[in-house]
């Protein structure tokens, strides 16, 4: 049975604790992930989701946390949620898988990962890649580069179709 809370109405509701996952993609489709020392795997970064965060502020603050203030990296939207159990002693927790666009700035890893290893992995790389972090959730760097791409390719749609619209309506006016 997992921990609950019972509100005032008398209705009950499960606790788990929630984890946010920066997956962080460039415009060369690669995705930065984590190395820790001693811990088998790659990972993306991830951090708990504090009271009064919302999941945006959340990815946010853990990424310039972990990876350093100099980091720019905007806030894309949600890739994926699922839950895991961390160890026998604990309940599952929620993940929130969060799509980040990597805007530039240099990557400055803080106090406990000052030995860790963080390096840019193609995403046509997945077969190579130990992903301890999601465990086995290669589908979700895939993910994050498909939505990554498409976003993209759609933003630039988007400018095109303004720009031609403006040459027809110029057009228009010369007629």
């Amino acid at each position: 049975m997992h921990p609950q809370v019972v509100a005032a109405s008398g209705r009950s509701f499960a606790c788990f604790p929630v984890s946010v996952l920066a997956f962080v993609v460039d415009t060369r489709d690669r995705c930065l992930l984590l190395r820790r020392p001693g811990q088998p795997g790659w990972e993306v970064f991830a951090d708990p989701l504090q009271e009064g965060e919302s999941v945006q502020e959340a990815v946010v603050r853990g990424l310039r946390e972990k990876a350093g203030p100099e980091l720019q990296a905007v806030y894309l939207g949600v890739l994926d949620t699922f839950t895991l159990a961390f160890d026998a002693q604990l309940p599952p927790a929620v993940n929130v898988c969060c799509l980040m666009r990597y805007l530039g700035g240099r990557i400055d890893l803080k106090a406990d990962l000052l030995e860790a290893e963080a390096r840019w992995w193609d995403l046509t790389e997945l077969d190579q890649i130990d992903l301890a972090t999601p465990r086995g959730r290669w589908d979700l760097l895939s993910k994050a580069g498909d939505m990554s791409r498409y976003l993209r390719d759609a933003r630039q749609a988007e400018e095109s179709y303004r720009q031609d619209k403006e040459e027809w309506e110029q057009e228009d006016e010369w007629k």
